[in-house]
């Protein structure tokens, strides 16, 4: 029988050779690396040669082809890109590809009809659209506009929900007073994720600070509105604009405590003078009424 220590030094030499506990290799191809790092000759040469071996890949075709672009070979490109769409290659980018050279060519016709065919194949790429020298000359015609909107929608689809602009009263960078004028806090209000969130950031003027986003729920036809702060408070609630005022009610549980989840409601008011009023009440189970938990009068930092 071979030693247990015998064992022992053949697994750790196993182990070291790599016999044992080996991990697939990060391997990035010759051809994506050209690509990558913008050797556009190389990038050509690299995927014609995967090509070689499959020659049915609509992605190598469509990165010979954009390489080509590149290097300014705008009608060997458009070759190329025929011979990404007769093997399937991703639809969308390959028209993309066709109006961007296109484009590039003077062929100004062209370059829109392949435009509608990356949106009716549900283009998705805006930052293309944004930044590609090609379509300089295109940009302010109301038919590239038009095509743009609908890239965007697809991309941003909170965008062009109305509803989803409610809410919008409430952004800025503000400072929040009480009635007397008392400075109680800062709260920074924008609008992220393609406009789909309203995102708070709370500075307390006693160190105390929180977070919380908003959000409009179309199945439902209702806001909702989940904070955390820093002083255990966690609230989740959920409402609409009613009479150009946005409500709410829900619950608030102060983290720690024995039954403390409650009631609460609250209300962000746009007031004549430009200021929003945001008034917290929280249900007092012990005198059966509302209490103020926060009242608050935002005043924008930087009025335009």
């Amino acid at each position: 029988m071979m030693h247990i220590s015998s064992v022992y030094v053949l697994l750790l030499m196993l182990i070291q050779a790599g016999f044992l506990f080996a991990q697939e290799p990060v391997f990035t191809s010759l051809a994506d690396r050209a690509f990558e790092e913008g050797r556009w000759k190389d990038a050509v040469f690299e995927y014609q040669q995967l090509l070689s071996e499959d020659t049915f890949n609509g992605i190598y075709w469509l990165r010979i082809a954009q390489a080509q672009r590149e290097l300014g070979e705008y009608g060997l490109a458009l070759e190329t890109l025929e011979r990404a769409r007769v093997v399937q290659g991703p639809e969308a980018m390959v028209e993309l590809e066709r109006a961007r050279n296109f484009s590039a060519l003077g062929q100004t016709e062209n370059a829109f009809i392949a435009l509608q065919s990356a949106d009716d194949a549900e283009l998705r790429s805006l930052s293309v659209l944004d930044n590609s020298k090609e379509f300089d000359s295109l940009r302010l015609e109301e038919r590239f506009q038009r095509f743009y909107r609908s890239v965007r929608q697809r991309i941003y689809p909170c965008e062009s929900l109305s509803s989803s602009n409610n809410f919008d009263f409430w952004l800025g960078s503000w400072n929040v007073r009480q009635a007397n004028g008392s400075l109680i806090g800062r709260n920074e209000i924008t609008k992220e994720d393609g406009g789909c969130a309203i995102v708070e950031k709370w500075e307390g003027g006693g160190g105390s600070s929180g977070i919380s986003t908003s959000f409009y729920v179309p199945s439902r036809d209702q806001w909702r509105q989940v904070w955390v702060g820093s002083g255990g408070t966690l609230i989740d609630m959920t409402g609409e604009i009613r009479n150009d005022v946005m409500r709410m009610e829900g619950t608030i549980e102060y983290v720690g405590l024995i039954n403390s989840v409650v009631a609460i409601r609250g209300s962000w008011t746009k007031l004549s003078d430009g200021r929003v009023r945001q008034l917290f009440e929280e249900f007092n189970i012990g005198t059966n009424a509302w209490q103020v938990w926060f009242d608050g009068y935002y005043e924008l930092v930087d009025p335009q």
